[in-house]
């Protein structure tokens, strides 16, 4: 009985940390001057499709950016491998919706919650809307506790010349570099 109560407070201690620190995350997130942009921006005037170089302020490691499917409501990650070819990974649907934290502006909504993916990243919604210059600026979300969904920062989409259409690709097709 000793050893199920150390368990229960251990994991009530870290789901308290863990909350604490999505709200700290959350409030940096929506004072952060790009939540003016983001509040700023539309729905995309039409749905992403082809490939969107991404940019992050956060260290995305190996991640280049998106592929859309707008027929389809669908995309994948593109992430860069060593040898300098890319890898699709990572597929989510895409649907309108109003903004999870910003009641106020419908955006589009990137879902990881679909069988493919692992547990831990269909907790991932991403929400995007399009600036003036036609460069998409997205919002992170990671939804742990029901009705309590906590935003960790912003990415930037920029559609590309060059169009991955492969999930992997030879080591002749290296995947673009972001400046």
């Amino acid at each position: 009985m000793a050893l199920l109560a150390r368990l229960v407070t251990l994991v009530s201690s870290l789901a308290a940390v863990l909350t604490a620190l999505g709200v700290a995350r959350t409030r940096q997130t929506q004072s952060s001057s790009k939540q003016n942009d983001f509040l700023a921006g539309k729905l995309p005037a039409q749905p992403p499709d082809g490939f969107y170089d991404g940019s992050a302020d956060f260290d995305t490691r190996s991640w280049k950016g998106k592929t859309f499917s707008a027929a389809e409501n669908r995309g994948m990650n593109v992430f860069a491998r060593d040898d300098g070819t890319r890898k699709e990974q990572y597929p989510f649907r895409t649907y309108v919706g109003v903004g999870l934290q910003d009641h106020e502006i419908d955006v589009l909504k990137i879902d990881y919650d679909i069988p493919e993916n692992p547990y831990w990243l269909r907790r991932i919604l991403d929400e995007v809307v399009e600036l003036e210059n036609g460069e998409l600026l997205g919002k992170v979300h990671v939804r742990l506790v029901p009705g309590l969904p906590f935003s960790l920062g912003y990415f930037r989409l920029e559609k590309s010349a060059v169009r991955p259409s492969a999930a992997e690709s030879p080591a002749s097709e290296a995947v673009p570099q972001t400046a």
